[in-house]
């Protein structure tokens, strides 16, 4: 089966297939890391991967091989030069449920590589949620000039969908004490950036039914604690 796979790769090939490795990164850090990302070259099926990213839930590592349903989606191409959309569904190393979906890389209809996408569907909500989250990395909110530019409307639901996010994170922490909530909410907060906003700790408190000035005092409380 993967001798048929098999091809000879010109330097273009290379090249195309470099050129995917950006791409590989790109969908790893936007669907994040329960998502593994894999990079294949048909020139060597039995050591197929030359990139993959988040390989934790598989084990794999560069240098392994074609999986046995990669390279039936490869022979389907070859038979029919249609790319199948469908997603399957597979597992990880710890027998856990995995949604895929592959790509054919091609070259003038030659089969070059192979594109795949494995999410593990055992990803708590919570997690979901915040991978997803407007204020998720440390890349948001990096533009002071951004944050005074912000209109009433869109600040107010920048403040409500981030106090949501956290909220969530903070509410199934069952390590964190129940009067502790509000502070640690605040702290996730704070960590964000999100009080580098103007206006943002009357918003916050108004959410959170709390006084600005208790949003202030832990505030200072997590910098104190911070030096």
């Amino acid at each position: 089966m993967l001798s048929r796979i098999k091809t000879k790769l010109t330097e273009t090939d290379r090249k195309i297939l470099s050129a995917h490795e950006d791409i590989v990164d790109g969908i790893a850090a936007f669907l994040g890391s329960h998502c593994e990302v894999t990079l294949h070259s048909f020139e060597d099926p039995e050591h197929a991967i030359i990139k993959i990213v988040n390989n934790h839930h598989t084990n794999r590592t560069i240098g392994s091989p074609l999986s046995e349903q990669g390279a039936q989606i490869v022979l389907d191409y070859l038979d029919n030069k249609q790319q199948d959309r469908s997603c399957y569904t597979t597992s990880s190393a710890k027998g856990e449920p995995m949604r895929s979906l592959f790509t054919v890389i091609v070259n003038k209809d030659k089969p070059i590589g192979l594109l795949g996408i494995n999410f593990n569907m055992t990803i708590p909500l919570t997690e979901f949620i915040s991978t997803f989250s407007l204020f998720h990395g440390p890349n948001n909110l990096q533009s002071t000039e951004n944050k005074e530019q912000l209109s009433a409307n869109s600040v107010e639901e920048l403040i409500h969908n981030a106090v949501n996010d956290v909220v969530i994170d903070i509410s199934t922490n069952i390590n964190i004490p129940n009067h502790e909530k509000n502070k640690y909410i605040v702290y996730g907060l704070h960590e964000k950036g999100l009080f580098d906003i103007k206006g943002s700790v009357q918003l916050v408190a108004k959410e959170l039914k709390l006084s600005k000035y208790t949003i202030y005092s832990y505030i200072r409380e997590l910098k104190d604690n911070n030096n």
